[in-house]
């Protein structure tokens, strides 16, 4: 082998090795990810906040056409106290109407002794006062009217979508600089919050405000959250009804045909 194809495929054993350990990065990244709701109120260096609400500007959109709009509250604390007011009033009227045993069920995750607090916190509203104390407080904003195309693009299959897409570019990035976040839409499930909001910030009413999204300093790190379903219970092969069938159980099934067949081999000889 020549020095030069030497040196290539080095460089290239390097960068397939540098892009799984990426990889990898960035899977434990979606996998660690947590709402972060408890915040200290203390404020993000001005470069990394820029950082991170980049990183919205690369998610994708119908025709790059980008119809997204984000608020950005950082010095106005009377708004976001107002904010927080809001989301503890709607949270309350949302949670309070809730069975305890619902709730209970979808604490399963915690200790005994947290939950009845936990619950307690999102019956009152209080859970969802955050926004007074995040250092960044983000109104997420979408359009079905404001584009140049001919065609429909509601805000239910599409605008809702990409400032989605948009936040969860923001949140990972933050989460692996290891600040707190938190996304919440109950602020806007009426629409005379929306008026309010709208009014009090002056978005225009062909700007449709979805969600806060928050950004501040962890108080105290959360545990690991609650274990997701497994693939087979969220998704289909080809045809609804048909479980996924993961890798491992499916080089299993395999293996153990390729030992009946040997056994099967044997027996004949």
């Amino acid at each position: 082998m020549t020095e030069a194809k030497r040196k290539t495929t080095a460089g290239n054993a390097v960068e397939s090795r540098s892009l799984s350990q990426s990889t990898n990065r960035l899977v434990e990244l979606i996998r660690m990810r947590r709402s972060i709701r408890h915040m200290t109120g203390e404020r993000i260096p001005d470069e990394d906040l820029e950082l991170i609400l980049d990183a919205a500007r690369y998610a994708p959109s119908p025709e790059n056409m980008q119809m997204w709009r984000y608020v950005l509250i950082r010095d106005d604390e009377e708004m976001k106290r107002i904010i927080a007011d809001i989301s503890q009033e709607a949270a309350r009227y949302v949670f309070g109407n809730y069975p305890y045993e619902s709730t209970q069920g979808r604490l399963w995750y915690m200790p005994d002794a947290g939950r009845p607090g936990t619950y307690e916190e999102m019956r009152d509203g209080s859970l969802f006062r955050y926004p007074e104390k995040a250092d960044a407080v983000i109104i997420c904003c979408a359009s079905e009217s404001w584009h140049d195309s001919a065609v429909m693009y509601s805000n239910e299959l599409c605008g809702s979508v990409v400032v989605a897409m948009g936040v969860m570019n923001m949140w990972l990035l933050a989460h692996s600089m290891g600040y707190a976040c938190a996304y919440q839409a109950v602020p806007f499930a009426d629409s005379r919050h929306i008026e309010f909001i709208c009014d009090k910030l002056g978005i225009p009413r062909t700007w449709t405000p979805l969600a806060a999204f928050c950004i501040g300093i962890p108080e105290k790190p959360r545990m690991l959250g609650p274990s997701r379903w497994p693939l087979e219970g969220s998704f289909y092969a080809e045809r609804w009804g048909v479980p996924y069938k993961r890798l491992a159980f499916r080089n299993q099934k395999q293996h153990e045909s390729k030992k009946k067949t040997k056994k099967r081999g044997k027996s004949t000889q």
